[in-house]
This record gives structure tokens, C-alpha cells and sequence, in this order.
């Protein structure tokens, strides 16, 4: 593919960063093929029950230390807060990108009831997937763009850029596509394909970057710990299961309002 993506740019100063958020920046409203290995999934939840029993009859044999000192203990609700900060950002964006999705939806239920032909149906289901690509695009640049403005990014900002500079050609590529679907297409399997990479090329940008704002998360809730003086922070997600209001305290609102101060309102 032309115009190839350099994708360990940002890679290479994230490290292992992975906060897992479901969906991403463009909030994960790909039209594709999915399957689930329900027998695999089986297995390991059985594996992990099994890991968790035995944890727990670890715990409830373990000696209470009368005196010792208590440690200060906060949580941190990672996934909310990058839905409640960074998502906002791109509303108008992702808001068309919506209404693509919302468009490609309605077609199929209109062809699966008969009501449009077979050709005019391929035809236009082209169209509306070359637009949706073009609005999947157009959320990354937008985010990329807010993040190269912002100085709390500035030192990823000459990262962010080379990962701007090099997703532009990818960028008029689908713009061209888009262009192409306007019209009748005659090979469509070299089109779907030719779409396909790009898609591809893009979930990874909207990975890229909804990793950088997990960093930006995980940096801004250290500053937090550190200040109050905690001594342990958890993400509430996949982490903790049950909290004693008083014993814990959740730093998120803290570290919201530290977080919006990196989009300063215009």
C-alpha cells in the first residue's frame, strides 16, 4: 500500500501502555465479519475462577498485623474518564461518523426487504463505506490535530506530527476512493480491498492515539498520588471489585479537572 504507515512512531514512546479502552477514539463502529471462540472463552473464565478461589483462600489465611501503618489507597476510573475528557473533543466528528453508520444500516434493512435492486444496493453500499471511512478519518485528524495544538502534549508533539504527516497521503487516498464511489465502480473487489487497508491503516491511528491518552491519564493520576501522598492508586476497572468509601479514596475528579486542562476552552 502506498504511502505505508510508520506505526512504531508513537509506539516506541508509549512502551506497553495498554488501558484497553473498548472502541477507541472513533468508538469501535466498524462494519466487518465478527466471530467468538465461546469454547476458548469458557475455558479461561473457568481457569480464572479457579485462580481467584485460590486467592482468596490465600488471603483469608493471611496474619492481621495489629499497629502497622495504614496505607493511603486511591482509584482512579480510567475508561470513564477518557470517555468524559478526550471523546468530547471530536463530538461534531464522531457525531458524523454516527449518522454514516446509522446510513449503512438503514440500507441493508431496506435491501434485505426487497425494496432496492441487487446493482443499485452494491453501488451504494460502496458509496456510504468509501464516507464512512472518510468520517472515521476525519476523527482521528481532528484528535491529532487537538493533540499537536495542546502544550500538555508537547512532549509527544513531534511524535504526534510525524504520525500526522505520514496518515495525510493515507488520508487523500480515501478522499479519492470517496471520489471514485460517486461514480460507477467497475472492479469492485480491487475497490473493497483498496478500502480495507485504509480502514486497517486507521484502526491503528485511532489505537495509536487512545493510547496517548492513556499515557496522559496514567501521568496526570501519578501527579495526583504523589501530591496527596498516596501510596497505591488502582484503575477501578478489572482491578477493584469492592471499596470501603472511607479506607479509599477515587482521585477521578481530581484528576478530570486536570485533564480538561489540557483542551482549553477557545
Amino acid at each position: 500500500m502506498n504511502g505505508k504507515l510508520a506505526i512504531w512512531i508513537v509506539v516506541g514512546v508509549l512502551g506497553a501502555l495498554i488501558l484497553g479502552f473498548v472502541g477507541g477514539i472513533v468508538g469501535g463502529m466498524v462494519f466487518g465479519p465478527k466471530s467468538a471462540d465461546t469454547a476458548g472463552l469458557a475455558k479461561d473464565l473457568g481457569a480464572l475462577q479457579a485462580r481467584v478461589q485460590s486467592l482468596e483462600e490465600k488471603v483469608a489465611t493471611l496474619p492481621t498485623a495489629s499497629g502497622s501503618p495504614s496505607l493511603k489507597i486511591g482509584v482512579v476510573d480510567a475508561e470513564t474518564l477518557f470517555t468524559r475528557v478526550f471523546l468530547p473533543q471530536v463530538a461534531t466528528e464522531r457525531s458524523a461518523l454516527q449518522a454514516k453508520a446509522q446510513a449503512i444500516q438503514d440500507l441493508q434493512a431496506k435491501y434485505a426487504r426487497g425494496q432496492i435492486e441487487a446493482d443499485a444496493y452494491q453501488q451504494q453500499y460502496a458509496k456510504l463505506q468509501a464516507e464512512y471511512l472518510q468520517a472515521q478519518v476525519q476523527v482521528n485528524m481532528s484528535m491529532l490535530d487537538k493533540m499537536i495544538a495542546s502544550p500538555g502534549f508537547a512532549d509527544l508533539r513531534g511524535d504526534l506530527q510525524q504520525l500526522k504527516d505520514q496518515a495525510k497521503p493515507l488520508a487523500d487516498q480515501v478522499d479519492a476512493l470517496a471520489k471514485q464511489a460517486q461514480v460507477t465502480i467497475l472492479d469492485y473487489t480491487t475497490f473493497f480491498n483498496q478500502l480495507q487497508q485504509l480502514q486497517s491503516a486507521f484502526q491503528q491511528v485511532d489505537q495509536l492515539l487512545t493510547q496517548v491518552a492513556a499515557t496522559k491519564i496514567l501521568e496526570i493520576s501519578r501527579q495526583v498520588a504523589q501530591e496527596q501522598g498516596y501510596d497505591i492508586v488502582l484503575r477501578t476497572k478489572d482491578v477493584v471489585m469492592y471499596q470501603r468509601a472511607p479506607a479509599i479514596s477515587d482521585l477521578s475528579p481530581e484528576v478530570e479537572k486536570r485533564l480538561w486542562n489540557l483542551f482549553p476552552a477557545k
